[in-house]
């Protein structure tokens, strides 16, 4: 990539290994900037030479931490609307729905998977590009609005065990209808019938009569997935599993146990993302 067509980045975290390490992970596609705790990041913004295009953002750091920062950024009407992604080994859930309820946009745990980072980053700099070019250009050059087909609101949950696939629901139930299956072949006869009516499926793995890599190898086969997000929700933790997943086409990776709201936000740039790509 041309060194003058990359985006910036900034990574705030106390730990310098951390910091190198998104560096690294983020160097081929990205320019970065680093800040070792929350005061130093106003510094950063303050003095880049460039735009900073998202914020990679941990939570517990001396002298300010990333709530200090996220009430602070909420006030700079520069830096407001630079897309914020948590990246923490902080599970404790009141801390995380705190953050969303701040404006953080997602949330990556340590340790992480460097493929999941990378996907997680761009998809989230690509939706704020759409969204900010939608602000800027919100009636074509006819003058007139094209008309838009409504996005669907239906998530297929698929997973063997009832609670997962309660709780789930639960979270989305405000915005997204829900259809369930209890294994990849339940889904793939769902996906049958009722593909043009679904937004996102959220896959389990490990399942029986059907687990989550044959319904990915079998729902690409038919071509049931076409515009069609899938994101697995697992305890899958080893790289080559993740990589495998990856490479069978799964947008994103939640893992267990999860965080409902995480969820529900993720879901949702995923299913806007998809809606702007087509």
């Amino acid at each position: 990539m041309d060194g003058e067509s990359k985006k910036t980045i900034l990574i705030v975290d106390d730990v310098e290994m951390n910091c190198k390490m998104l560096s690294v992970i983020l160097s081929e596609k990205y320019h970065t900037l680093e800040a070792d705790n929350g005061k130093t990041a106003m510094e950063v913004l303050e003095e880049a030479q460039e735009p900073v295009s998202l914020i990679l953002l941990d939570i517990i750091m001396p002298v300010m931490d990333g709530f200090q920062f996220l009430k602070w950024i909420q006030s700079a009407e520069a830096y407001r609307n630079i897309p914020i992604i948590f990246v923490t080994s902080e599970t404790y859930e009141e801390n995380i729905l705190g953050g969303i309820k701040m404006g953080v946009r997602d949330v990556i745990a340590k340790p992480y998977n460097p493929e999941l980072v990378l996907k997680r980053v761009d998809n989230l700099i690509l939706l704020s590009e759409h969204a900010e070019g939608n602000e800027k250009n919100p009636i074509p050059r006819g003058g007139e609005a094209a008309p838009q087909r409504p996005l669907s609101n239906t998530a297929l949950i698929v997973d063997d065990i009832g609670i997962n696939r309660a709780i789930i629901k639960n979270a989305l139930t405000e915005e997204y209808k829900s259809l369930e299956a209890a294994n990849g072949k339940e889904a793939l006869e769902i996906l049958e019938k009722q593909g043009d009516k679904i937004a996102v499926v959220l896959l389990d793995i490990i399942m029986p009569v059907m687990d989550g890599y044959v319904f990915m190898q079998e729902a690409k086969r038919q071509h049931l997935l076409k515009n069609i997000p899938v994101i697995a929700i697992t305890s899958e933790d080893s790289p080559l599993k993740l990589d495998r997943l990856m490479n069978l086409g799964i947008c994103e990776i939640i893992q267990k146990p999860f965080t409902p709201s995480v969820i529900k936000n993720r879901i949702d740039y995923m299913v806007k993302l998809q809606s702007c790509t087509k």
